[in-house]
């Protein structure tokens, strides 16, 4: 039988033949998903292969990040086909193309700010951004309990928290 999550109008049955990797690979803790405008489906893991891309069916279409990514965090769809993850490990944020090339880089690859300084960042956690500005948002919650604000060119504008 089955299972239906949700309620209502709002309900989804599990699919676990969906998402069809090639021989030999497993699935390791997926800490995000986004969707692009062709419906392809990004899973940020934990694996080996970091982030995995599927067609809206399932089918396996390539891996990125392999050797870029320490742990897998957050992912947010920018509007100019671009795709945010947040490496919680790494304390960084990647700005990449849909195939994985790095347009941006936030943070020291390796390097956190001190814990509670405030400062970018330490393990951080996710990013929004303006739909009205293109600003991003970037929450750094592990160790500083804060957030910052980037100018779209990755300027840091300011920190509250």
């Amino acid at each position: 039988m089955p299972t239906i999550l949700g309620s209502g109008q709002f309900t989804y049955e599990e699919d676990r033949t969906w998402g069809k990797l090639p021989p030999g690979w497993a699935y390791k803790e997926a800490a995000a998903v986004g969707v692009d405008a062709n419906d392809n489906v990004y899973v940020f893991s934990r694996g080996e292969h970091p982030m995995i891309v599927f067609d809206r069916q399932g089918n396996f279409l390539r891996s990125w990040g392999e050797d870029m990514f320490v742990r897998a965090h957050g992912v947010s769809m920018g509007p100019d086909e671009s795709i945010y993850c947040t490496d919680d490990g790494d304390h960084t944020v990647r700005k990449c193309t849909y195939d994985g090339k790095v347009l941006m880089l936030l943070g020291v690859p390796g390097k956190p700010a001190d814990m509670h300084s405030g400062k970018p960042f330490n393990r951080c956690t996710h990013i929004a951004l303006c739909p009205h500005t293109g600003d991003l948002y970037v929450s750094d919650g592990y160790g500083n309990s804060c957030v910052h604000k980037y100018s779209p060119d990755g300027k840091l504008l300011f920190s509250w928290g």
